[in-house]
């Protein structure tokens, strides 16, 4: 459980992180092509953790009986 927590912390401090990359490393740079790569990258990520966080919440609120609503699935019959 100890390397768990170090990982989520871990992760956490890094996307602090993140940002200060961004600006030393990407912005000074100047280069558009790297800015726009780092932004649709960051997109990507984000969408993926958003996606993985929602199944997440819906199998745990599922265990208690609360359903989330099925994304993609079309009209409930």
């Amino acid at each position: 459980m100890n390397a768990l927590l170090d990982f989520v912390v871990r992760v956490v401090g890094d996307v602090g992180r993140l940002g200060g990359v961004f600006v030393e490393q990407v912005l000074a740079n100047g280069d558009p092509i790297s800015i726009a790569v780092f932004v649709v990258g960051q997109l990507f990520m984000v969408g993926a953790i958003a996606a993985l966080g929602y199944a997440a919440l819906g199998a745990l609120l599922s265990e208690i009986g609360v359903d989330l609503p099925a994304l993609g699935a079309g009209v409930a019959k």
